[in-house]
């Protein structure tokens, strides 16, 4: 079977803009969650497991983007968990059970891209940018936007951070580079 070899070029616009979204999210989770009480499950899963994996995707990104890029797969599964946690406080079941899905998908298409088994980094555009697109338009439109009254600015920051995180996602896959496909 052939397989398409990937590599993240880290000196592409869209690598630097994936590093520094990484960055803000991790910061603004700081910033957030330095003020706000938190439960264990909270500390571990939104702030440790986030702020972690956005270690991981730095260094996955800058250090061995161009040699094994599989790597970034790690933070992806961490980010995956912290939104499958998360999935499970949304109001109803419906949305839980599609974000479970989207979730998953992107787990599994992220790492199959990643590893040549999907030889096309195409997937992962509209894997990320329709959920970014759709969280920036609808869903946070009306919870922050139009909300009467609007929640307090600092309210938007755990929202504002999981866009950062999509937004990152979105750009490592710009960032792909194809290698020539290789038997194996």
């Amino acid at each position: 079977m052939k397989r398409s070899k990937f590599y993240i070029d880290r000196n592409t616009s869209a690598a630097y803009l994936a590093l520094l979204f990484m960055a803000a999210s991790a910061i603004i989770r700081v910033i957030y969650y330095s003020v706000t009480p938190m439960t264990p499950l909270v500390f571990w899963v939104h702030f440790v497991n986030v702020i972690a994996a956005a270690v991981v995707f730095a260094v996955a990104v800058i250090v061995f983007g161009e040699r094994c890029p599989q790597l970034t797969a790690i933070p992806v599964l961490m980010g995956v968990v912290f939104f499958m946690v998360k999935a499970f406080t949304f109001e109803t079941l419906i949305h839980t059970v599609l974000c479970l899905i989207l979730y998953t998908a992107v787990l599994v298409l992220y790492t199959l891209t990643v590893f040549g088994i999907i030889r096309t980094k195409y997937l992962l555009y509209p894997l990320f940018g329709l959920p970014l697109l759709y969280h920036i338009f609808v869903e946070d439109m009306q919870i922050y936007i139009l909300a009467d009254p609007q929640p307090p600015f600092f309210e938007w920051l755990p929202e504002i951070s999981v866009l950062c995180i999509m937004a990152a996602l979105l750009c490592v896959s710009v960032a792909m580079r194809k290698r020539a496909a290789t038997v194996g």
